[in-house]
C-alpha cells in the first residue's frame, strides 16, 4: 500500500511535471508558427525591399543625369525637381506657341505693309508723270499768257504814277491852304469852310482812286490763284491742319500705340499664366482620380460604440443642462421668487449627475473586483511556482506576516508507519493538530514556530535552528537545510 501510494505521489508529480512540459511545448509551438509567420512575410518584406532598392537606385541614377544635365545648363538653383522641370518645360512650350502666333501676325502686318507700299510707290510714279505733263502744259500756257500779264502790269504802274502825282498835288494844296490861313486871319471862318469843301472834294477822289486799285488788286489776285491751281499737281492732298496740331496728334498716337503695346505683352503673358495654370489643375486632377482609386478603405463602426455613447451622454447633459438653466430664470425673474422649490429639470440634473456617479462607482468597483481576481489569480499562480521550486507553502498575513510550510514535511504517525491516520495528517500538521509551519515578521525581523518552542516540530528543527539561523544568521540556507533534511526523512520513510 506504501509502495502504491509512493509511486502514485511520483507518478502525480510527474503527470503535473509532463503537463507543464506539455503546456510549454504547445507554447513553444504556437511560437513557432508565430514565428513562421513572421518569417515568411518578412521574406516577402524582403523581396518587396529588394525591389523598392532597385526601382530607387534607378531614380537616383535619373536624379543623378538630370542633375548634371542642369548643372551643365546653369540651372540647378532655379530648378530642383522634375516636377520644375516640367513646369518649365510647359512654360517654354506655351512662350514657343504663343510667339509663333505673334509672329504669324507681324508676318501678316509685314505683307500687308508691303502691299501697301507697292500701292503707294505706283501710286507715286503716276503722280510724278501727272506733275511732269502738268509742268509742261502750265509751261505752255504762261507762253501764250505773257501779253496780258504785261499790259496788267503797265496798267498798274500809269494808275501808281498818277496817284503818286495826285498826292503830291494835294500835299501841295494842303500847303498852300495853310499860308492862306497864316496870311488872313481876319477871315478865318470862311476859309475854314472853303478848306473842308476842298478837303471833302480831295478825300472823294482818293475814295475812288482807292476803289480802282481794290479792283485792280482783285484782279491780279484771281489771275495769280488760277495760275497756282493750274501749276499745282493733282492727286495731291492739302493738308487739313496746321503742323502744330499734327504734331499733337502723332504724338498721340505713338503714346497709344506704345501702350497698345504694352498691353498686349502683358496680355500674352497672362494668357501663357492661364495656359500654365490651366496644365497643372489637370494634372492635379488626373493625381487625385488616381488617389481616389486607389484609396477605397471604408470605416466600418458599431451601432452602439463606446465614442457614441459618450457624445448621446454629452449631448444629454447639455440639454439637461440648458433646461435647468431656463428653468432657475424663469423662477428668478417670476413672482414665487420667495418660495424655496427646485426646477424639475435641476431635480433631472441632479438625478442624471447621481447615475453619473453610481455608473463611475460601478466601473470603478468592477475594476477593483477584477485586480482582485488578478491579484488571486497572479498571488496563486506565485505560490504553487513557489511550492514547486522551493517546497514550501507562502500564506500572506496582514501586517507584512508571512506563514512558510514546508512540502516535504510528514507528520509523526505517517513517518512511524500508522496508515489509519486521521484527517488532520498531512502536510502542514503534526497529526495531532498541530502545524509545521513557521511565521517570519517582516517589519520586527523575528521568526515564530507554530505550536511553540516546545512542541514536536520546534523540537525536530532546533538543531538546525541553532546551526544556521543563531550562529549564522541565514535564514535561506536555514530553509534549504530544512528541506534536505525533511526530504531524506520522507524517502526514508518511504523505503521503510
Amino acid at each position: 500500500m506504501r509502495n502504491l501510494e509512493s509511486t502514485n505521489r511520483e507518478q502525480s508529480a510527474e503527470l503535473r511535471h509532463l503537463r507543464k512540459i506539455q503546456k510549454n511545448v504547445e507554447v513553444v509551438e504556437e511560437q513557432k508558427k508565430s514565428l513562421e509567420n513572421q518569417l515568411q512575410l518578412m521574406k516577402e518584406v524582403e523581396s518587396e525591399l529588394g525591389t523598392v532598392q532597385i526601382q530607387k537606385q534607378m531614380l537616383e541614377d535619373e536624379r543623378t543625369s538630370w542633375t548634371s544635365l542642369l548643372q551643365d545648363n546653369d540651372q540647378s538653383a532655379d530648378i530642383d525637381s522634375p516636377e520644375a522641370v516640367v513646369k518649365a518645360l510647359l512654360q517654354e512650350q506655351i512662350e514657343k506657341a504663343t510667339l509663333v502666333d505673334n509672329m504669324g501676325k507681324i508676318e501678316a502686318q509685314f505683307l500687308e505693309k508691303d502691299e501697301t507700299i507697292k500701292n503707294l510707290e505706283t501710286e507715286r510714279t503716276q503722280m510724278r508723270q501727272e506733275m511732269e505733263k502738268l509742268r509742261t502744259a502750265g509751261a505752255a500756257a504762261a507762253a501764250g499768257g505773257g501779253a496780258v500779264d504785261g499790259r496788267i502790269k503797265a496798267r498798274l504802274e500809269r494808275q501808281r504814277a498818277l496817284a503818286i502825282k495826285e498826292v503830291e498835288y494835294l500835299r501841295a494844296q494842303v500847303k498852300m491852304f495853310d499860308a492862306e490861313e497864316e496870311t488872313m486871319n481876319a477871315e478865318e471862318g470862311q476859309f475854314d469852310q472853303q478848306k473842308s469843301e476842298q478837303i471833302a472834294n480831295l478825300e472823294k477822289i482818293i475814295d475812288e482812286y482807292r476803289v480802282e486799285l481794290e479792283k485792280a488788286h482783285e484782279e491780279l489776285s484771281k489771275r495769280e490763284a488760277t495760275q497756282q491751281e493750274e501749276s499745282q499737281p493733282r492727286g495731291v492732298k492739302r493738308p487739313l491742319s496746321p503742323p502744330a496740331e499734327s504734331e499733337a496728334e502723332h504724338e498721340r498716337l505713338s503714346v497709344l500705340s506704345r501702350k497698345n503695346r504694352t498691353l498686349q505683352e502683358s496680355l500674352s503673358k497672362s494668357e501663357q499664366g492661364t495656359e500654365l495654370l490651366r496644365r497643372e489643375l489637370k494634372a492635379m486632377k488626373s493625381q487625385l482620380r488616381s488617389l481616389q482609386a486607389k484609396s477605397r478603405t471604408r470605416v466600418l463602426e458599431l451601432r452602439d460604440n463606446p465614442t457614441a455613447q459618450a457624445e448621446n451622454l454629452k449631448m444629454s447633459t447639455i440639454t439637461t443642462l440648458r433646461a435647468e438653466n431656463r428653468d432657475l430664470l424663469a423662477q428668478l425673474h417670476g413672482s414665487q421668487a420667495d418660495v424655496k422649490v427646485v426646477p424639475v429639470s435641476a431635480l433631472e440634473s441632479m438625478k442624471l449627475d447621481i447615475s453619473d456617479m453610481e455608473r463611475s462607482v460601478a466601473d470603478k468597483e468592477k475594476r477593483m473586483r477584477r485586480l482582485k481576481e488578478i491579484w488571486t489569480a497572479k498571488s496563486s499562480e506565485f505560490r504553487e511556482a513557489v511550492a514547486s521550486l522551493l517546497g514550501y507553502k507562502l500564506d500572506f498575513l496582514p501586517n507584512g506576516r508571512v506563514r512558510v510550510t514546508s512540502m516535504f514535511h510528514l507528520s509523526p504517525a505517517y513517518r512511524h508507519g500508522d496508515g489509519d491516520a486521521s484527517d488532520s495528517q498531512g502536510p502542514g500538521s503534526m497529526g495531532n493538530g498541530e502545524e509545521n509551519s513557521i511565521i517570519f515578521d517582516g517589519e520586527n525581523g523575528t521568526m515564530k514556530i507554530s505550536g511553540g518552542p516546545n512542541s514536536l516540530f520546534a523540537m525536530e528543527i532546533k538543531h538546525l535552528i541553532k546551526f544556521w539561523v543563531e550562529e549564522r544568521k541565514d535564514i535561506p540556507c536555514f530553509l534549504a537545510a530544512m528541506t534536505l533534511d525533511f526530504f531524506d526523512k520522507t524517502t526514508r520513510a518511504a523505503r521503510m
